[in-house]
C-alpha cells in the first residue's frame, strides 16, 4: 500500500499491529515519516515497552482512535493553558473578580475558577464564555459602580482587551467569534466583533434549521440572538459607543453562518443601517452528528436524460435572462445618455410644474431597484434548477472529475450560466486534501451542455 493512499485509520491499525520500524519497512519509507505522518494525521502511537509486552504475551488495552478534531482540540487546550499561566495585572484581576462576582449572583457555578496567585486557574470553556460576555456587557459598568478601580480610558480599555485576548483561546470551541466583513479602514476600526455562546442547545437549534432550509430549498433563514447569548466587542472590548447596535439576528444557510445587525444612524432623522459580518463554515464549528451529509458522484458529462424532464423550466429561464438583459440595457442606456440637469432644464422650459422627463428619469430608477430584485429572483432559480438537474444541494460531498482528473468537494454553491451554444452548470466548493481531510482551497466543477439539444425531441 503506497503510503499517500493511506487513510487515517488505515495508519492507525498498521502502527497498533507492528513495531514502527517494520510498518516503515512494508511501506518502503523510514521509521521518521511514518512518525511524522502519525503526527500530521493525529494517530496516536503505542507508548515505550509497548511491544515488549506483547511478546512478553501481554495484551495491552489499545486507546480508540480518537476524531480528528477531537485531537486538535486537545492540542490547542494545552497551548493555550500553557499561554493563560502568566500573570494578569491587577486591574485585569480587577475585571476579572468582578465578572464571577456577576456570575455568582446569577447563581452560576464558578468554583475552581479562582484566580491562583494571580494567575488563570483551570476554567471550563463554557464559564470562560460566560465570564467574557459578561465583561463585554458589563465591564464599562463595573468601573462606574466602584467595582474596578479606573476611569474609563485608554490605559484600562486596554487592559481589559489583554484580559479578553488571554481568555478567548480558552473559551474555543464554544465561543465563535465573527468578525466585521467589511474591509478594515480608519472609519471600521478593527471591529466590531460579535461573540456568540455556542450552546448545545444552541447547536441544536442550528441543526433543525440548517435541515429546514435544505428541506425548503432556501437561501438562508435568521434568528434573533438574545442578550444573554451574545455581545458587542470593538477591539474586542465593548464600548460605550457599541450601544449605537440595536438588535442583531443570527443567518443560518445549508453551508454557513453569519450575524446581521442593524445599527442606529448618527443623525436621528436618518433610517438604523444594516450591516453583516464575516462567515463561518458549518463544518469548521457543528458536531458531525448534528450535519448529516451526502456523498454523490456526478457524470462529468450532462445527458438529454436529465436535463429532459426540466426541458420547460430551462427554457422559460434562459428566455427570462434575454428579457432581463434587455431590461437592464435599456435602463442603463438611459440613465447615461442624458444628464439630470438637462432634463430638469428642458422641464422648466417647455413643460413647467408638469416636469414629464424628471418623472420619467424618476421612473426607470424605480424600475432599476426592481430590475436588481430580479436579477435576484433569477439567481435563485438558477440554483435551484442546478440543483435538481444534477440531483445536488449545498452541504453534499460530491466527486467527479475536473480537466480529466478526479475531484472531491464540499459543496457550497451550485448555479448554471447560458450562452449563445452552451448551458453552463457550475458546481463549487472546498475541495478535500489528499489525506481525505477538507482543506482551504477553493474549486469548481463546470458540465455543458448544448443548447441545440433542447430543441430535440425524442
Amino acid at each position: 500500500m503506497a503510503r499517500r493512499d493511506l487513510s487515517r485509520e488505515e495508519l492507525f491499525a498498521l502502527v497498533w499491529e507492528k513495531p514502527t520500524q517494520q510498518v516503515a519497512k512494508d511501506l518502503g519509507v523510514s521509521d521518521v515519516a511514518v512518525g511524522k505522518l502519525c503526527a500530521r494525521l493525529q494517530v496516536p502511537k503505542p507508548p515505550r515497552g509497548y511491544w515488549a509486552k506483547v511478546e512478553a504475551g501481554e495484551i495491552p488495552r489499545r486507546p480508540p482512535l480518537g476524531a480528528f478534531r477531537e485531537e486538535i482540540e486537545r492540542s490547542r487546550r494545552e497551548l493555550a493553558r500553557t499561554r493563560s499561566a502568566e500573570s494578569l495585572s491587577k486591574l485585569q484581576q480587577q475585571f476579572f473578580r468582578a465578572a464571577l462576582s456577576d456570575l455568582q449572583g446569577r447563581g452560576v457555578d464558578v468554583r475552581g475558577t479562582e484566580l491562583r496567585g494571580g494567575r488563570l486557574a483551570e476554567v471550563n470553556p463554557d464559564v470562560t464564555v460566560q465570564i467574557l460576555l459578561a465583561i463585554q456587557n458589563r465591564g464599562h459598568e463595573w468601573i462606574k459602580e466602584g467595582k474596578v478601580a479606573a476611569t474609563w480610558a485608554h490605559p484600562a480599555q486596554s487592559s481589559l482587551a489583554g484580559l479578553v485576548e488571554r481568555l478567548l483561546p480558552l473559551a474555543r470551541p464554544q465561543l465563535l467569534v465573527f468578525e466585521n466583513a467589511y474591509k478594515k479602514s480608519w472609519s471600521t476600526s478593527d471591529g466590531p466583533v460579535v461573540f456568540v455562546r455556542l450552546t448545545s442547545n444552541l447547536q441544536e437549534r442550528i441543526a433543525a434549521l440548517v435541515r429546514f432550509v435544505r428541506d425548503h430549498k432556501l437561501q438562508h433563514v435568521v434568528m434573533p440572538l438574545m442578550a444573554t447569548d451574545h455581545a458587542w466587542s470593538v477591539r474586542h472590548v465593548f464600548t460605550p459607543e457599541s450601544r449605537l447596535f440595536l438588535d442583531s439576528t443570527l443567518c443560518i444557510s445549508a453551508t454557513e453562518l453569519w450575524v446581521e445587525y442593524t445599527r442606529k444612524a448618527w443623525r436621528d432623522e436618518d433610517p438604523p443601517e444594516r450591516y453583516m459580518t464575516g462567515r463561518l463554515g458549518l463544518k469548521e464549528i457543528m458536531p458531525i452528528d448534528h450535519m448529516p451529509e451526502r456523498e454523490v458522484s456526478i457524470s462529468p458529462t450532462i445527458t438529454r436524460a436529465s436535463v429532459a424532464p426540466y426541458r420547460e423550466r430551462l427554457v422559460a429561464l434562459i428566455e427570462a435572462e434575454r428579457v432581463n438583459e434587455m431590461m437592464l440595457n435599456a435602463a442603463y442606456a438611459i440613465e447615461r445618455e442624458v444628464p439630470n440637469e438637462m432634463l430638469a432644464i428642458a422641464d422648466r422650459l417647455w413643460f413647467g410644474e408638469m416636469r414629464p422627463f424628471s418623472a420619467a428619469r424618476e421612473a426607470w430608477r424605480l424600475i432599476e431597484g426592481e430590475l436588481e430584485r430580479w436579477e435576484g429572483e433569477l439567481e435563485i432559480e438558477r440554483s435551484m434548477l442546478a440543483q435538481a438537474v444534477l440531483g445536488i444541494e449545498p452541504g453534499d460531498i460530491v466527486t467527479s472529475e475536473n480537466r480529466g482528473r478526479p475531484i472531491r468537494l464540499s459543496v457550497t454553491g451550485i448555479t448554471l450560466y447560458a450562452s449563445d451554444k452552451y448551458v453552463t452548470f457550475v458546481v463549487t466548493g472546498t475541495r478535500f486534501r489528499k489525506d481525505g481531510m477538507i482543506g482551504k482551497l477553493q474549486e469548481s466543477i463546470s458540465l455543458q451542455f448544448e443548447r441545440e439539444a433542447l430543441n430535440r425531441r425524442e
